[in-house]
C-alpha cells in the first residue's frame, strides 16, 4: 500500500470516531463469571508471600484495577481508579512472570490460572483490549475508547505505583513492574479520593459558584507531570484549556502547563465548548462546568513516522493525560468526565488548533453541586481511621 494511503485510512478512521451512536438495546455492563475448571483461583493478598516486592505488586493490583466501591443506586456501579464506558472493561489484564501467565479478575481480586504464580523478580502486566464489551450502536468509536482506556489503566497504575517500591515502565507490550524505590514518596494515593458524581437536577452540571483558582491550577499542572511509567510522558500531543468563573482567572482559553492565556481567545470559551458538545444541555450543562482540557495530535504526521500505529499511540497517551488530570480533579474535590461525544472541528477552530491536528478527547471538570453525592474511593480493607475491616 502506499504512504499516503495509509495516512488516509488512519485519518478516516480518526474522524469515524466521532458522534452519532444510535442506542441499541442490550447487556450494557460486563460481569465476567467465574468459569468452572478453568484453573487455581490466588487471592491477590496471596501475593504478598513473595516479600516486600509480592506485597507491593499485590497492593498496586488491588488499588489501581479492581473495583473500590459498589453503589446499588448506580446502573453503573463499580468504580475502579480509571473510568471506563458503561463501566465495561474494555482492558483485560494478564499477569506474566517468567514462570507463567495468569488473568486477573478484578471483581473477585484473583489470579487465575494452572497454578498459583511462584515468587519472581520481573511483572509484566499484558493489555488485552476488548471493544466488543460495548454496545453495537457504539460502532468503531469503541475501538477509540478502547485505547483510550488501555492509556487511562496504564497511567492509573503508573499513579498508584509512585509511592510503592516499585520500577514501572510501559511499552507497546503492556507494563513492566521490578523492584526499585518510591518515585514519589509519600505521595497520596490518586484512588483514595472521594469522587463525585457531578449531579444535577437535570443532568450533570456544576456548583455555579465560582472555581477556586488553585483547584484549576492544580487540574492543569496535572497535564505536564506524569508519574514515572506512565504513557503520558511520551508526549506528542497539543492541550488547551477552557476557563470559565474561576477566581483570579479571566474566562478564555489558557495553556494549561504553565497556566497562561491564549493571547486573542479571551472570553466566552467554554460556550464554544458547550456548542461542540453532541449532547443536550439538559443532559450535561457542559457550558456550566469551570474547566474543558481539549487533547489534540497532528494524526498524519504520527501515522507517516510510525504507520498505523501511531494513530493508536497517541489515543493511549491522551487517555493517559486524561487519567492524570481526573486524578488531580478528585483531589481538589472536583467531578471530571473524559468525553468523545465531540463535533470535533468546532472545537478546534475554538481552541486555535493548529490546522494539521485533530481532536482526541475532552475532559470536563467542576465543581459538584451536591457534595453529599460522590464516590467513596477509600480501599475496601481499610476504615474510617484506616484499620482493617475483615
Amino acid at each position: 500500500m502506499a504512504h499516503h494511503d495509509e495516512v488516509a485510512l488512519a485519518l478516516a478512521a480518526a474522524y469515524a470516531h466521532g458522534p452519532g451512536k444510535a442506542p441499541v438495546p442490550g447487556a450494557a455492563v460486563h460481569r465476567e463469571p467465574a468459569r468452572a475448571g478453568e484453573g487455581t483461583r490466588t487471592p491477590l493478598r496471596d501475593l504478598a508471600a513473595w516479600g516486600e516486592f509480592g506485597a507491593a505488586v499485590a497492593e498496586l493490583l488491588i488499588s489501581a484495577l479492581t473495583p473500590q466501591r459498589w453503589e446499588p443506586y448506580n446502573p453503573y456501579n463499580d468504580h475502579r481508579a480509571y473510568p471506563s464506558p458503561r463501566a465495561a472493561y474494555l482492558v483485560d489484564v494478564g499477569v506474566r512472570t517468567e514462570r507463567g501467565r495468569w488473568r486477573l479478575d478484578p471483581v473477585r481480586r484473583e489470579l487465575v490460572g494452572a497454578a498459583p504464580p511462584a515468587p519472581a523478580g520481573t511483572v509484566w502486566l499484558d493489555l488485552a483490549q476488548r471493544p466488543e464489551r460495548l454496545r453495537p450502536g457504539y460502532g468503531e468509536l469503541a475501538d477509540a475508547l478502547a485505547e483510550l482506556e488501555t492509556g487511562h489503566l496504564a497511567a492509573a497504575v503508573a499513579e498508584h505505583a509512585a509511592a510503592l517500591p516499585l520500577t514501572v515502565a510501559y511499552g507497546p507490550a503492556g507494563v513492566t513492574l521490578a523492584p526499585g524505590v518510591p518515585a514519589r514518596p509519600g505521595q497520596a494515593v490518586a484512588g483514595g479520593a472521594r469522587r463525585s458524581a457531578g449531579l444535577g437536577p437535570r443532568g450533570l452540571s456544576a456548583d455555579p459558584r465560582p472555581l477556586p483558582e488553585e483547584a484549576a491550577r492544580a487540574f492543569a499542572a496535572a497535564v505536564a507531570d506524569p508519574p514515572p511509567g506512565s504513557p503520558a510522558a511520551g508526549g506528542g500531543v497539543w492541550c488547551r484549556l477552557a476557563v470559565r468563573n474561576v477566581t483570579g482567572l479571566a474566562d478564555g482559553w489558557y495553556v494549561p502547563a504553565p497556566l497562561s492565556p491564549v493571547t486573542g481567545r479571551a472570553g466566552a470559551a467554554m460556550a464554544a465548548v458547550q456548542a461542540a458538545y453532541s449532547y443536550p444541555r439538559t443532559q450535561f450543562d457542559v457550558g456550566g462546568t469551570n474547566l474543558a482540557l481539549l487533547i489534540a495530535a497532528d494524526v498524519g504526521s504520527a501515522v507517516r513516522a510510525s504507520g498505523p500505529a501511531g494513530y493508536r499511540a497517541l489515543l493511549r497517551t491522551a487517555g493517559a493525560v486524561a487519567q492524570h488530570v481526573c486524578s488531580a480533579a478528585a483531589g481538589a474535590g472536583l467531578f471530571c468526565r473524559p468525553v468523545r461525544a465531540i463535533r470535533e472541528g468546532l472545537l478546534e477552530a475554538a481552541a486555535g488548533a493548529p490546522a494539521s491536528h485533530d481532536a482526541l478527547y475532552l475532559v470536563l471538570a467542576g465543581r459538584p453541586r451536591f457534595t453529599w453525592f460522590d464516590y467513596d474511593l477509600t480501599p475496601v480493607t481499610a476504615g474510617p481511621a484506616g484499620e482493617e475491616r475483615p
